[in-house]
């Protein structure tokens, strides 16, 4: 797991190698019974948070949460996200839970990179961008502030599935 260190956070990055395939049937499956729900997102879709399915990303995921905590994690909540052009995920943080994570299973472009910030910006105003590729995933702090910008791009598509976890 290769780490990247923003002021005293660190995020760090893997790559997720399981079946594409059942994750795409996945997908497909939240879309037709699940309407979604506006929070960070501005345009684009969200689902509420998933009670099923995933079960092999779901474990690699909490599998390596755990290797970044002292603490036994156990996943609260995960929830898909889908931006088209234009579309975006507004400055947020996920609240108390520990850690959070990103897996992107379909990156749209290099112009629609996580950027995570200082929680409290006017002490640290520098931005840090990472492009994800596709099947990467991000661990973070749940209190790191972190926005996705929009991709610019006709007919691009990016769908990431986020996490939390919990002690």
């Amino acid at each position: 797991m290769e780490e990247i260190t923003l002021y005293k956070e660190s995020v760090f990055l893997t790559e997720f190698k399981g079946d594409l395939n059942i994750i795409d049937k996945h997908i497909e499956h939240i879309l037709l019974f699940n309407k979604g729900r506006s929070k960070t997102n501005v345009g684009g879709y969200q689902s509420n948070n998933i009670t099923f399915g995933f079960e092999e990303l779901c474990n690699f995921m909490t599998e390596n949460a755990n290797k970044l905590s002292s603490k036994k994690l156990i996943l609260e909540n995960f929830w898909l996200n889908i931006n088209k052009k234009g579309e975006y995920n507004k400055s947020h943080v996920h609240g108390m839970f520990g850690f959070s994570a990103v897996y992107y299973h379909k990156v749209c472009c290099e112009n629609a990179a996580i950027q995570f910030r200082h929680l409290i910006p006017t002490i640290r105003s520098e931005k840090y961008l990472i492009n994800p590729m596709n099947q990467s995933c991000l661990f973070f702090s749940s209190m790191l502030p972190h926005s996705v910008k929009p991709c610019s791009e006709d007919n691009h598509v990016r769908v990431s599935i986020a996490f939390n976890f919990g002690s």
